[in-house]
């Protein structure tokens, strides 16, 4: 054993030199949620707080047909619902119904290829701190890859041991 060669910092055994060849041949495609939940943009507030806590969800694409105009996340909704204990109930429910996803959405997201090699897309994700890339293939929205979508992946290919 060379001593070049990485150890874990825990236990100090000897770590896999390099990254599998196969590993480098992922693309998006092979880590994003299919067919995403999406709202339109004229639903309320209120549909995207329900839509998000019933599918446990945390970004959902906002489409006008086939053609995706936006990305509404759980920050920018939290921080646009009347506080419950500062406004009373019937304030909360006239805004979250009143006010359009349009209003507070991201308009023209940052988006990735489905066929984008995964590696350059988990960079996007990480330089940006963005959680989530609407995924597109030829134009149309196809997936959703998201901060949680690559711990998956990530515990997929630690647990196939390389």
């Amino acid at each position: 054993m060379s001593a070049m060669q990485n150890r874990c910092p825990q236990c100090g055994t000897p770590l896999p030199q390099g990254v599998p060849a196969w590993a480098r041949t992922l693309t998006v495609a092979h880590a994003m949620t299919r067919d995403p939940v999406t709202l339109g943009p004229e639903e309320s507030l209120m549909s995207g707080f329900e839509v998000m806590r019933r599918h446990r969800i945390r970004r959902i694409p906002i489409v006008l047909g086939d053609v995706l105009v936006g990305l509404l996340a759980e920050g920018d909704l939290k921080r646009a619902q009347p506080s419950a204990l500062s406004a009373p109930e019937e304030e909360f429910h006239r805004v979250m119904e009143g006010t359009t996803v349009s209003r507070i959405m991201i308009e023209k997201p940052v988006t990735v290829d489905e066929s984008l090699p995964l590696l350059e897309a988990a960079r996007t994700l990480h330089t940006t701190k963005f959680g989530a890339l609407p995924v597109l293939s030829g134009g149309r929205l196809v997936g959703i890859l998201t901060d949680n979508d690559l711990h998956r992946c990530l515990v997929e290919l630690l647990e196939q041991g390389g």
